[in-house]
């Protein structure tokens, strides 16, 4: 229940006695509660009528499992009043609603959101007073209407390794490839898309969606095409084939054969993708509102095998709004990695159980950690509790990985927010 769309002629007075009133009806009192207060006035980017409805979304659930309520203030920002049994799910909605604005200016150079003065947390038992004088201060109101929910809609492309404990008898040419392509070229091409999601993860809390990868399982390829053919035995001809399933993907989910997936997804790209006339195709059909919810995977090894292409690459695709991520850095690889340096918008790190290894080895790997900022860290292929753990230690908060998806199908079904065309 958002407040705000029932509200919308209130008076300045009106409103803040709206919300003071809502404190002092609340369940056994307002001293077990908590108020978040989300400064989108700061903002340098005027947050959009969809991205705000997202943040309510977001944030719903959460607040009503403790008979708390979302505000929105005259002057654009948002009030949230939560049990304090929730604070952990919170914190993780929060990673997710502010990824959301992840590109304002005032995020650029803030590697902790609770800390970027966007948020202010108080604890209504003692700070009351102090909670009910900012809000006063609000003013100027720019009133959204309410928009309505949509329905809803596994990891990023497969590594090398993936199938090296399997005996396979051949290796991939130019002719088994051409098989394959005319083969691809036929076939209903959505039934091999797959999707794994990208959540935010604190403590005990349940995940939170952050956007849905979405990728071709080569595994799930190799075993319906050519299942005695190892596709990875030839490099050269293995990145021609993931070129081509790029083309694939693109053009399936511009035609929307994935099930009508329109925002909030990641897909892994080669670089040279880009430069394509698919993937320019794809583009021109996107509302441009979209295109800030998508993010672009491009592996490491493609990424220094022509730096300067990527470099171009990423450019062109940021400039039109899109979001770059940079994946297959391993636990080793990540001292030599300066994420602000490739203005990537996110880096993935594969989990291994190395982790805990190298942090008691290496006592500068903390150092590694800050520096490419911990908000901006996708942890993935997690297939048990320990990664979470460790990586909450570390400050990580973002997950992907098998064992988020169990967590993830243990919830009860949820509407997700999803942007139209």
């Amino acid at each position: 229940m958002v407040i705000f769309s029932k509200n919308m002629e209130l008076s300045l007075a009106q409103k803040d006695s709206v919300v003071f009133d809502f404190l002092y009806k609340l369940e056994n009192g307002f001293s077990n509660y908590f108020a978040l207060y989300l400064f989108v006035s700061k903002l340098q980017n005027k947050l959009k009528i969809s991205q705000k409805q997202a943040v309510f979304d977001t944030f719903d659930d959460v607040v009503k499992k403790t008979n708390g309520e979302i505000f929105s203030l005259d002057n654009n920002d948002i009030v949230i009043i939560f049990g304090k049994s929730a604070y952990d799910e919170i914190q993780a909605c929060l990673i997710k609603a502010m990824f959301l604005f992840h590109d304002d200016p005032k995020l650029k150079n803030s590697s902790d959101f609770l800390h970027s003065g966007l948020v202010e947390i108080f604890d209504l038992k003692t700070q009351v007073d102090d909670f009910k004088a900012l809000v006063e201060k609000s003013k100027n109101a720019d009133d959204d209407a309410l928009l309505s929910k949509q329905a809803p809609l596994e990891p990023s492309r497969v590594s090398a390794n993936i199938l090296a404990n399997r005996k396979l008898k051949r290796e991939l040419t130019p002719t088994i490839l051409a098989k394959m392509q005319k083969a691809l070229s036929m076939m209903d091409f959505s039934s091999m898309i797959r999707r794994q999601s990208v959540c935010a993860v604190i403590g005990k809390s349940a995940p939170q969606m952050i956007f849905d990868e979405v990728f071709v399982s080569i595994a799930d390829l190799r075993d319906m095409l050519m299942p005695d053919v190892d596709l990875f035995s030839n490099p050269w001809l293995f990145m021609y084939l993931t070129e081509t399933l790029d083309k694939r993907v693109l053009a399936s989910l511009g035609r929307h054969d994935d099930g009508a997936l329109t925002s909030n997804f990641s897909l892994n790209m080669n670089v040279s993708t880009i430069f394509s006339d698919d993937f320019l195709e794809f583009d021109e059909n996107l509302n441009p509102v979209q295109r800030s919810t998508i993010v672009l995977e491009f592996q490491l090894i493609d990424i220094f095998s022509d730096i300067k292409a990527f470099i171009l690459a990423k450019t062109f695709a940021q400039y039109r709004g899109y979001k770059i991520c940079i994946d297959g850095i391993t636990v080793d690889k990540l001292q030599y990695i300066d994420r602000e340096n490739l203005q990537s918008d996110l880096i993935k790190i594969i989990w291994h159980p190395s982790f805990m290894d190298i942090i008691r080895e290496d006592k500068h790997f903390t150092d590694y950690v800050n520096k490419l900022e911990r908000s901006r860290m996708i942890l993935c292929r997690v297939d048990d509790p320990q990664a979470v753990e460790i990586g909450n230690s570390l400050g990580i908060n973002l997950y992907q990985g098998r064992y988020i998806q169990r967590l993830l199908a243990a919830q009860p079904r949820k509407t997700i927010f999803n942007i139209k065309k």
